[in-house]
């Protein structure tokens, strides 16, 4: 028997998704960057490699709580 959804449900649902939506999204830019050589130094080559692996893993945060 499936339980019933509640509004605090749904609202967390939608922050998750939300979330979700704006890491790819800032994943994506951060890579085209990264292809147009959009970088100065080594340093800011990590950071923005640090930045893009901080947004995949909100994304797979997302999808490991949906598969629980």
């Amino acid at each position: 028997m499936m339980s019933k959804r509640n509004i605090r449900d749904d609202f967390s649902y939608f922050v998750r998704k939300n979330e979700t939506y704006k890491a790819v999204k800032e994943a994506i830019i951060s890579i085209a960057c990264l292809q147009d050589d959009n970088f100065e130094s080594r340093k800011e080559l990590d950071e923005d490699l640090t930045h893009i692996q901080k947004q995949l893993t909100i994304i797979e945060n997302y999808f490991e709580e949906i598969d629980n």
